[in-house]
């Protein structure tokens, strides 16, 4: 466990009277640091015996892009509780077992206080000073050893500069009965970026060291902020690596609970089957998976809509310091203990409907999981915050959440086809009547043409009398350029507006109301495959905006589509975005593509969709201001 103790950060000149806080710690100048150090060193001796017995060792970290010295001040308590000393029956602990006490403590401290690298290797160490406390020839009664101090530096070599450094202490005898506190303070040399706390025994601390720009001894509070701001970019938000994280995603069709929690955590509250209990492999994580599911499947109740719905657990991946977009999934690969992190996608999905109302449950606390600060992001923007906690009665524990009415989505529409007439031809009966009479009088009774004259003048006097009309044989009604195009934009639409419905069942339900029934699953599968982003792990993209770029409507054939059916060619800009752990991942495609739509049981219909180009436009990631 880590702990920050004293963590403000003040610049040279006192500029105002509040402190200056980071997302997870506050810095303090190398003076001040001094001085709060040296009043802590001065106050140790009186707490720690009031408090006795108990092992209390201050740590100071100095690091280079080079190595890491750790110079660390104990007193000579710590010799008689971690290396046996054996008092005489006056209980004075004599001057040899004292020297032998502080020779073994050498090698006591180079296995109990240790650094990992960032892929949780250990970091070999070695002692390069001791300045032992003076031994008096009559040796020291117990009741005063916490009169004398001794100072051992280790020294960590690396070959190249660090970006992350992993603090350990397991200071505390075999049975773990004696406590045991370290006053730890980092300083990256050079810089005024420093952090200070209390690491208890197993803890761990990470930090991550920034040798670009490093933050000056003397920056002004404009300078602190931006090199804050910049450390937040860097890191996508997630700025401590001790903390548990959870974002609480509300949107149209589910409900998702992320929560990113550090695996030492984990590990105190799960049981965990290692080879190696410094490192969780990679074939050893499925049964974390299962531990995890079991965990949480039934003791946080949910309810959307006023109806109990289960949870699905959409994600559960390990991560290790390198990965610092966590929407990420990468090929696995073990995680160190000490510095890992597990990731947890919990859905809630509504059984119809969009989501109008939540209920969240969280019951599942431990000594090392005593809260959870959660940040709440509904899909129609704001942010709100909740607090779980072990200390709040249950019915406390219930986040709620109703939305505006006027806010939620619109279903999709179908489309109703208003057919056009097809085109007529007009049959004059009584004209071809009397066609038919000069023509026979002309050529059965021969030679009487002037018979066939009067026929003539009749058959065009009845012209525009005496007749019917038929569908044209040969040709076929069309739909206006722009009505087609007002058809396809509304159909078009409407397929990516299915995608919001959540589950599969209702985006098939929503999609039948815009696309004929044998494209369904084929169209489906595009759409998903046109909004799904590879870095993402293949999650989809939710729709923010369809933008039509151009589109016309081509000359059909009687043997393709069924009357009035027309294809329209067109072109068309989706722009999604994924959002996770706090960030959004903005993604923009362009497609071109020829549609077919038809007339189906009164309502038009996409009954084909040929996409021949498909473009990748410039995507942008950004954090949540919260």
């Amino acid at each position: 466990m880590w702990s920050v103790t004293y963590n403000q950060r003040c610049g040279p000149v006192e500029r105002r009277a509040g402190p200056r806080w980071s997302p997870c710690f506050r810095e303090i100048s190398g003076r001040r640091m001094a001085a709060a150090l040296l009043l802590i060193f001065v106050s140790i001796p009186t707490v720690a015996a009031s408090a006795h017995p108990i092992s209390v060792t201050e740590v100071n970290i100095f690091v280079t892009q080079s190595s890491a010295r750790a110079r660390i001040q104990l007193f000579a308590e710590d010799l008689l509780l971690f290396q046996a000393l054996e008092p005489d029956e006056q209980g004075i602990v004599p001057p040899e077992e004292l020297r032998r006490g502080l020779d073994q403590h050498r090698d006591f401290l180079m296995e109990r206080v240790t650094l990992r690298n960032s892929d949780g290797e250990l970091i070999p160490s070695r002692v390069t000073e001791v300045v032992p406390f003076e031994v008096p020839d009559d040796g020291i009664p117990e009741e005063d050893l916490m009169l004398y101090q001794a100072t051992y530096e280790l020294e960590f070599s690396f070959t190249t500069p660090p970006e992350y450094l992993t603090f350990q202490q397991d200071i505390t005898d075999a049975n773990f009965i004696i406590p045991s506190e370290m006053k730890l303070a980092i300083h990256q040399t050079g810089t005024g970026n420093t952090i200070a706390g209390t690491l208890l025994p197993g803890g761990a601390v990470t930090h991550r060291f920034d040798w670009d720009t490093p933050l000056d001894v003397d920056a002004t509070d404009e300078e602190f902020e931006s090199w804050l701001e910049k450390q937040r970019q860097e890191t996508l938000g997630i700025t401590s690596y001790s903390s548990v994280y959870s974002f609480i995603y509300l949107e149209p069709g589910e409900v998702r609970h992320e929560i990113l929690i550090p695996l030492a955590s984990l590990a105190t509250i799960l049981p965990m089957e290692q080879y190696d209990p410094a490192f969780l492999n990679v074939d050893e994580q499925e049964a974390v998976r299962q531990t995890i599911q079991e965990w949480l499947r039934n003791l946080n109740p949910a309810k959307i809509n006023g109806c109990p719905v289960s949870v699905e657990f959409s994600r559960i991946d390990f991560y290790g310091l390198s990965l610092r977009d966590f929407a990420q999934q990468k090929k696995s690969e073990r995680v160190s203990l000490a510095s890992g992190r597990v990731g947890i996608i919990l859905c809630y999905l509504p059984a119809d409907d969009f989501v109008s109302d939540v209920e969240l449950t969280w019951e599942t606390f431990h000594s090392s999981l005593r809260k959870i600060r959660s940040v709440v992001l509904p899909w129609n923007g704001g942010v709100e915050r909740f607090e779980f906690s072990r200390f709040k009665r249950s019915e406390d524990n219930v986040f709620r959440w109703t939305a505006n009415a006027k806010a939620l989505p619109s279903a999709v529409r179908a489309v109703k086809s208003v057919l056009p007439q097809p085109p007529q031809v007009r049959i004059p009966i009584l004209t071809c009547a009397f066609v038919v009479c000069a023509l026979v009088s002309a050529l059965v009774i021969r030679c009487r043409w002037p018979i066939a004259i009067p026929f003539t003048i009749l058959a065009a006097a009845c012209w525009p009398i005496g007749s019917f009309q038929v569908s044209h044989p040969f040709r076929s009604g069309t739909i206006a350029p722009e009505e087609a195009e007002s058809i396809v934009q509304q159909l078009h639409g409407g397929t990516y507006q299915a995608l919001v419905h959540g589950t599969e069942k209702r985006i098939y339900e929503a999609l039948e109301k815009v696309v004929d029934g044998d494209l369904l699953e084929s169209l489906y599968v595009q759409l998903r495959q046109g909004l799904a982003v590879k870095e993402q792990g293949g999650a989809i993209a939710r729709v923010r905006s369809v933008d039509f770029v151009d589109g016309e409507a081509m000359e059909s054939h009687a043997d393709d589509l069924t009357w009035p059916g027309f294809r329209f060619r067109t072109t068309w800009t989706v722009a999604g975005t994924i959002e996770h752990w706090g960030h959004v991942h903005e993604r923009r495609n362009r497609f071109s593509a020829v549609l077919a739509v038809e007339a189906r049981n009164g309502l038009w219909k996409i009954t084909g969709m040929e996409i021949d180009e498909q473009e990748s436009l410039a995507g942008s990631t950004q954090l949540r201001d919260f």
